[in-house]
């Protein structure tokens, strides 16, 4: 809540009730002036901004209209709560499977999961308040603004590009930016971020091996090594340093060794070769 509302406990019935019966979503009604529009204490009632006329009643335009009920049926403040409740539930599920039911459990790891299940029901409830208090300031930013903080929130919780909604939705669910879009929104910025971010994985992939070898083949200069120098001898020597272990399959690095090898002893014959022509030209 507004730093300049009162607090709940020093509130009136009488201001608790107008608190509650504030707009907290609205939804447009296709090819109408007509929007539907939900209060805090689940009532609804149709709005026209161009006349700026509320009904409780449906108006008569939009009587026998099954899209109508449709969208009064499926309140947008409501998705995201369910998609909040639906992760709760699926973990108090785990906590309470009968597979794991065991009457040896301690007492203590008993009391602990009943605890566990209380926060999560006491999270529930807050994530309940926070999507309608949300619903309110989605009216006020910007489209573009949250999207962009969401997708902050998806780059900065690490979500991966290669998994799906469903199972990055933990990583995230709780974030208070996760409430800045509406369920409709959040899948497509999830699937915005996905297309772009796997490339830009596989770019920082790249890059990444890119950069240790070229810091394995540093190392290799700084040791000094002469053609006999075998990879086994190297390796002894250079186990603990990181830009040998930045290369994570020994393989990789004996055939980085070898091929640097070659490519060394290449050098040296060109060189003598070189300096061959030079003497016999004089």
């Amino acid at each position: 809540r507004s730093s300049d509302l009162p607090k709940e406990e020093e509130m009136t019935e009488e201001e608790k009730a107008a608190q509650k019966a504030k707009p907290v979503a609205t939804t447009a009604i296709p090819g109408t002036p007509w929007c539907v529009v939900w209060t805090g204490d689940e009532r609804v009632f149709f709005y026209n901004p161009t006349t700026r006329l509320s009904m409780w009643d449906r108006p008569e335009d939009l009587v026998g209209r099954a899209d109508v009920d449709k969208i009064i049926q499926e309140p947008p403040h409501r998705k995201g709560m369910e998609e909040v409740k639906k992760f709760i539930d699926s973990f108090k599920e785990e906590q309470e499977s009968p597979e794991e039911a065991n009457d040896d459990e301690p007492v203590k790891a008993k009391k602990r999961k009943k605890e566990d299940i209380k926060d999560l029901e006491c999270d529930k409830e807050a994530a309940m308040e926070a999507e309608i208090k949300a619903a309110r300031e989605r009216a006020i930013v910007p489209l573009d603004a949250r999207m962009k903080q969401f997708r902050d929130m998806l780059l900065e919780r690490g979500v991966s590009a290669f998994s799906t909604w469903d199972k990055e939705l933990h990583k995230i669910v709780f974030d208070p930016r996760y409430l800045l879009l509406n369920p409709k929104e959040r899948k497509q910025v999830f699937d915005q971020y996905v297309k772009t971010r796997a490339e830009e994985e596989r770019k920082e992939k790249k890059n990444k091996i890119m950069h240790a070898k070229d810091e394995f083949r540093r190392m290799m200069e700084e040791s000094k090594i002469n053609s006999r120098t075998t990879f086994s001898e190297f390796a002894a020597k250079h186990a603990r340093d990181y830009r040998f272990k930045a290369i994570e399959k020994m393989k990789d690095r004996e055939a980085l060794f070898n091929e640097n090898m070659m490519a060394s002893r290449k050098r040296d014959k060109d060189d003598s070769r070189s300096r061959g022509e030079i003497g016999r030209a004089h």
